[in-house]
């Protein structure tokens, strides 16, 4: 008798039944589908082939930053600007979107730019006495400076004879300005007192108030003194110092 064949298929080989054939087709088609709809379709749909970071801007030069931009087919505007101490004229303080943010190709990316330090004008304060010098100083924005005097012969009141930056100079806001200071008629003489241990900027402001002129450098080497403190001046205590004359003190340091 014939052996009875155990697959009825030549080489013994077993074949799938078709309905698991056509189960494996079903989920092929499926995930074939799914991968069109994510990687075509949708894209298409929701522009996201189009989409792009937001690169950071910040701390770049305008320029450098429009370039970037147009890199990624994005429009730079200039929002506004505004006056800043640590960012240098014509570069970005600022953005929105900020950094990272997703954006479609061709939207703007607003900045705001930097138009450097703020400068004020020195005021003209020839003629003035100090006290309206210091004023006018004040209402243009700027900080006294020092204030030197010199005597000429003849008779009036005190008057600032120039500034140092000159008139109509443009600085940087808060910026010192210095006033030379005309007096009139002869100096009066004083002792020199002890200054030594006393509180450096309480002396400056009575001395100068008198008329003198103060000069101080600072120092670390002061035996541990406490900051601020006058540790050592010229000229020495009782000596006879004329108004107008400078004063020179060493301070320790304050840290």
């Amino acid at each position: 008798m014939a052996e009875a064949s155990n697959s009825g298929t030549p080489g013994g080989k077993r074949q799938l039944p078709g309905v698991v054939k056509y189960l494996l087709l079903i989920a092929g088609a499926f995930v074939l589908g799914v991968l069109i709809f994510d990687l075509v379709i949708m894209p298409g749909i929701t522009g996201k082939r189009d989409v792009v970071v937001a690169p950071a801007l910040e701390g770049m030069s305008l320029t450098h930053a429009e370039a970037v931009c147009r890199r990624q087919h994005l429009d730079l505007v200039v929002a506004a600007r505004r006056y800043s101490d640590e960012v240098p004229i014509d570069y970005v303080i600022s953005q929105m979107p900020r950094s990272g943010a997703s954006l479609k190709q061709g939207r703007m990316v607003r900045v705001v730019a930097s138009d450097g330090r703020r400068m004020e004008t020195v005021p003209e304060l020839s003629g003035k006495s100090i006290r309206e010098a210091e004023s006018a100083i004040e209402s243009a924005g700027l900080a006294r400076g020092r204030t030197v005097r010199i005597f000429a012969p003849g008779t009036g009141q005190p008057s600032v004879a120039a500034t140092s930056p000159s008139a109509g100079t443009r600085v940087p806001r808060g910026a010192s300005v210095d006033l030379l200071v005309a007096m009139r008629g002869e100096p009066r003489s004083y002792l020199m007192p002890d200054l030594v241990g006393r509180d450096f900027p309480f002396a400056k402001l009575r001395l100068e108030r008198f008329g003198f002129n103060v000069a101080h450098r600072v120092t670390k080497g002061s035996g541990g003194a406490y900051p601020n403190t006058i540790v050592e001046q010229s000229p020495r205590a009782g000596m006879k110092i004329r108004e107008g004359e400078t004063i020179e003190l060493v301070v320790s340091a304050s840290d």
